[in-house]
């Protein structure tokens, strides 16, 4: 058993270092000029064309209990994850294994799993996976059994101790995965090297990588991701706010797919999916802030502010008007930040670019919404990954 500092010694020697968490991007002297949100810079030139608010960015914020992180020589595959999420009145065990494109899919024993927390467009995959956890507080114990993507026999044990004290820097890298889904930042509440375990493919065991031919790559980790996805949904009035559809009618081929009805109050947009609850806040039909709540955790996953308010996107407006933004993470403030444009494109579709700036596994995934007004009532949001302009 290792304690991390040693571990991140030899991430640092062996060239890594890039992979390291750091520290907060944004200082507080930026941090403050957050809280007080000023209204946009837009001089409007019409009237709304929708009653509800448009959500011009579809969030995420996730919570694990406990993730156990795997490397190995296992030539198809990068990365396995094996991560327990605590949910009302349960906690889910779910397998995410990622190709050496840093493409994620997951596996969870869970009914109508597209279904499941809608907001995450992630490949899934609906199939039994045998558990034994003998885990008792700190001391994790799992044996993990499943049937991978690529048709093979998963076997995996983990035995380790979580550390008692989060590290020094939390604000955690992706490493490069679900590059094409999503644009996120983590807390790393927890992070340690104090892990045995062991995997089987098809029978067949494999070896775990080693940083510089010494220690196995495998961590055990609580932590928080959070952040902007790609995303396709419509939006239609409803008597108490509107329903948001996924995915839209327009564009039906999606991994997820859900019905919401959300509740709209004078400056908010509100709605709670059983796992998590989003609240986007207005003033006077400009986003100031969103935020995601966690049911069972203390401090909100994620919380994004906006410098100054976003346009009210229902309302044509000249020329294009930038914000900045900053993502606080399970209550650590500043983990990323970065500027968003909006510009109206044609008298029914606006555009909206999120250009992240810190930390590199921010900036390195740019996004863009395309809103189309229907001219019926409804409005198709399609946020997509960019590349770099």
């Amino acid at each position: 058993m290792r304690s991390p500092l040693p571990i991140l010694c030899l991430l640092t020697a062996c060239g890594l270092k890039p992979l390291l968490p750091s520290s907060a991007v944004v200082n507080r002297t930026t941090l403050a000029t957050f809280q007080l949100p000023e209204p946009s810079t837009a001089a409007y030139t019409g009237s709304p064309l929708v009653t509800f608010p448009v959500l011009p960015l579809q969030v995420f914020g996730l919570q694990y209990a406990v993730d156990v992180v795997y490397v190995t020589t296992h030539p198809d595959w990068n990365m396995h994850e094996y991560a327990r999420l605590d949910v009302p009145g349960e906690s889910v065990w779910i397998a995410k294994d990622s190709d050496q494109q840093g493409r994620q899919t997951i596996v969870a024993n869970r009914p109508n799993l597209h279904t499941w927390m809608p907001e995450i467009p992630a490949p899934r995959i609906e199939a039994p996976i045998a558990l034994t956890d003998k885990s008792n507080g700190r001391n994790i114990d799992i044996e993990l059994a499943y049937t991978n993507p690529q048709g093979e026999a998963v076997h995996m044990t983990a035995a380790g101790r979580m550390p008692t004290r989060p590290p020094s820097k939390r604000n955690g890298s992706t490493m490069g995965h679900s590059r094409d889904v999503v644009a996120a930042v983590l807390d790393l509440e927890r992070f340690g090297s104090r892990i045995d375990g062991s995997m089987t493919f098809d029978d067949q065991a494999t070896r775990f990588k080693k940083i510089l031919g010494i220690v196995p790559f495998r961590f055990l980790l609580k932590q928080t991701q959070a952040g902007l996805v790609v995303t396709n949904f419509r939006q239609s009035d409803s008597e108490n706010g509107f329903t948001l559809t996924r995915p839209s009618p327009t564009e039906p081929d999606w991994p997820t797919a859900a019905s919401e009805d959300w509740t709209t109050s004078e400056n908010e947009a509100h709605y709670d999916n059983g796992v998590n609850r989003f609240h986007y806040r207005f003033v006077d039909g400009e986003l100031s802030s969103i935020q995601v709540f966690q049911h069972g955790v203390e401090h909100p996953t994620l919380a994004l502010q906006i410098q100054p308010a976003l346009p009210d996107l229902r309302r044509p407006f000249e020329g294009q008007i930038r914000s900045q933004f900053v993502m606080d993470v399970n209550g650590q403030r500043g983990h990323g930040t970065g500027t968003i444009t909006a510009t109206w494109v044609d008298p029914h579709t606006v555009r909206v670019a999120v250009i992240p700036t810190e930390p590199w596994w921010l900036a390195d995934r740019p996004m863009e919404s395309i809103i189309r007004f229907t001219g019926d009532g409804d409005v198709d949001v399609r946020t997509r990954r960019v590349d770099h302009s």
